[in-house]
């Protein structure tokens, strides 16, 4: 499907019963934002402590950057709809993308500990309009039906993983190599300079919605009523606090408590990154076809998952244990945000763009708290008895999953998410 081709239905799949997924260009210039995106937000975590040592920081002034990071999403997110009414998606991409670039290389800069929390403030104004945009329009383009939602929300997240694996192996590279690190954050720049020039005819339009769709706007008022979104918006929110910690402090834990250099904790955090790819890439199949119900078997199974992982890295005393809890933390957390974000997406049929900038709003809050009070409980307890009130996060979303499950569900959850532009 070409570029200005988005506003017909979709192709149907061989079966003629259900459309099949199309990666059109729109949906190839989303996945390409939020891998830049990504790239930024996962290279925080084994930059952070790389920072710290440069500039001498405390654990709590190095946990301000994330804090900063999230609040300018939090800001990005509480003032979305007045910019989505008076902007369209193809100009908010863009000015976010440049945002991006622009935060990132002043962050590269290390000039102060001042200069460098106003670089993340804005890395995370424009990384938040990036995302909430790019999500809301690849939920609304494939919002046709569930599944074919679920997995483009999942690819997307599949194609942040490749940036997300490629952040630290940057770093430690650079490193490795005798060179700054400074350099990793001029590839966002870099990749604003090839993007816009190739995709920026692109009017990122998603398709007209459905009747179903439309039809479906009772069920979604039943739905809230009955509180199954505030319910996985909440989910949502606590799986993505859950992987920042893992993301942020995984590294100040391997140094701490296992005596890593912070060169080889950036590099293990590839490990973590890696396996996150590969959930990701596996969970674009199983994803397939999925209705609410599995969706939410595969949210259980994962967070089965990340426990696990989390339990043999928080109580490793070899390296080697540590290294498999980094590998199936992440292969558990892999498909948690794109299929709560799914889920959450559901509850709200017709609303896609005040469903996912609330939901967005959700996840900036947790990124930004559960971090900073990681930051702040090491400062006086230590990196691993702070790192380990992390886990305590994991029961909390188990319990809001299955208090979603037992609320009753939209009537036609399959339709959700297509009518244009629906606001606060």
């Amino acid at each position: 499907m070409s570029g200005t081709d988005t506003g017909t239905a979709p192709p149907l799949s061989p079966d003629h019963r259900t459309p099949a997924f199309a990666r059109d260009r729109l949906t190839v210039t989303a996945y390409g934002g939020l891998a830049v995106y990504a790239y930024l937000l996962y290279a925080l975590g084994p930059l952070l402590p790389l920072l710290r040592q440069d500039l001498q920081l405390s654990y709590l002034l190095m946990s301000l950057h994330s804090a900063a990071f999230a609040a300018g999403a939090i800001l990005t997110n509480l003032l979305f709809r007045r910019l989505r009414t008076r902007v369209g998606h193809r100009a908010l991409f863009w000015t976010a993308l440049a945002l991006l670039a622009l935060g990132s290389l002043l962050l590269a800069t290390e000039l102060s500990a001042a200069v460098t929390l106003g670089a993340a403030l804005l890395g995370g104004i424009g990384g938040a309009l990036l995302q909430t945009t790019a999500l809301a329009v690849l939920a609304e383009h494939h919002g046709a039906d569930e599944s074919l939602r679920a997995r483009a929300l999942v690819e997307a997240n599949a194609a942040a993983s490749v940036s997300a694996l490629a952040a630290p192996v940057v770093i430690s590279g650079l490193q490795s190599a005798g060179a700054s690190w400074n350099w990793c954050l001029v590839l966002p720049a870099l990749a604003l300079a090839l993007m816009y020039p190739a995709l920026r005819a692109e009017q990122l339009r998603p398709r007209t919605a459905p009747v179903a769709a439309q039809a479906a706007a009772p069920a979604a008022r039943a739905d809230r009523s009955a509180g199954v979104f505030p319910l996985r918006a909440a989910l949502c929110g606590l799986v993505v606090g859950f992987e920042f910690c893992l993301a942020y402090y995984a590294a100040p834990l391997l140094t701490s408590h296992l005596h890593l250099t912070a060169s080889q904790a950036s590099a293990a955090l590839a490990l973590f990154y890696g396996s996150e790819l590969a959930g990701r890439l596996a969970g674009s199949r199983l994803a397939s076809g999925a209705r609410s119900a599995r969706s939410a078997a595969l949210v259980a199974g994962s967070l089965t998952v990340a426990a696990a992982g989390f339990l043999a890295l928080w109580l490793a005393s070899a390296t080697w244990l540590a290294l498999v809890g980094l590998a199936l933390g992440g292969l558990g957390i892999a498909n948690l945000f794109p299929l709560t974000l799914s889920l959450a997406v559901s509850a709200a049929p017709g609303r896609t763009d005040q469903a996912t900038a609330r939901v967005q709003l959700t996840v900036s809050a947790c990124i930004m708290l559960a971090p900073l009070l990681l930051g702040t409980l090491s400062d006086h307890l230590g990196v691993r008895s702070a790192f380990g009130l992390a886990g305590c996060l994991l029961p909390f979303a188990a319990l809001l999953l299955a208090a979603g499950r037992q609320r009753p569900a939209p009537a036609d959850s399959s339709s959700s998410g297509v009518t244009p532009h629906v606001r606060h």
